[in-house]
């Protein structure tokens, strides 16, 4: 009566747009992050953790 039933119901399928989406948002940013990490205006700031994880400052 009580614990675990199982319910055929789809729970992959209807969330695969918006997982397909969360993932490609976050990698996108990612490299939106990244690029203006190394821009020219930012390169040599020292706020920028680039320069704290040790890569070579311009």
């Amino acid at each position: 009566m009580f614990g675990l039933r199982k319910f055929n119901a789809p729970v992959l399928r209807p969330a695969a747009p918006f997982i397909v989406g969360g993932v490609t948002v976050f990698f996108l940013v990612a490299k939106a992050q990244s690029a203006m990490i190394d821009s020219e205006e930012f390169r040599n700031d020292p706020r920028n953790p680039a320069l704290a994880a040790g890569k070579k400052a311009h």
